[in-house]
């Protein structure tokens, strides 16, 4: 996956996968108040360093073995609720345009057993909302 927003189909996806000294980094989650006439807002993030996380990557294909672009991946972690096993969200991505995806994960035990759950809307068509009273202007009384 490229480091950008932009998809580059071109490059080697598994250069991407490889890690500096083992190392993985662990994001930060912060709230940004974002103001009516605000046009950009800078949002600065402090991550630190992991030494014992996995990352866990595939690929997306449908059965006839073309790669999904687009499709939602889940990662859920088990939890024990009145003896009983139950899942919770952990993260969430987008495959790429090779049908790509990965996740991060440092889990706290050893046998841990995440699960991946994958959908896409596959029927359908898109339909586009546009603005069609002109100019939006949020900072007019």
């Amino acid at each position: 996956m490229s480091t950008n927003n932009d998809c580059d189909c071109r490059k080697d996806y598994h250069d991407d996968c490889k890690k500096e000294n083992g190392d993985s980094i662990k994001g930060n989650a912060f709230d940004v108040e974002l103001k009516k006439c605000d046009s950009e807002v800078r949002a600065d993030v402090v991550v630190g360093r992991e030494k014992r996380c996995v990352r866990l990557w595939g690929q997306i294909k449908d059965c006839e073995g073309k790669p999904v672009k687009d499709a939602l991946v889940k990662l859920l972690k088990p939890y024990y609720k009145n003896g009983k096993v139950e899942f919770e969200g952990v993260a969430h991505t987008q495959t790429d345009c090779l049908g790509f995806y990965q996740f991060d994960v440092c889990p706290e035990d050893e046998k841990v057993k995440f699960r991946v759950i994958v959908s896409k809307a596959s029927r359908g068509r898109e339909r586009v909302i546009d603005n069609e009273e002109g100019i939006c202007d949020p900072c007019r009384d």
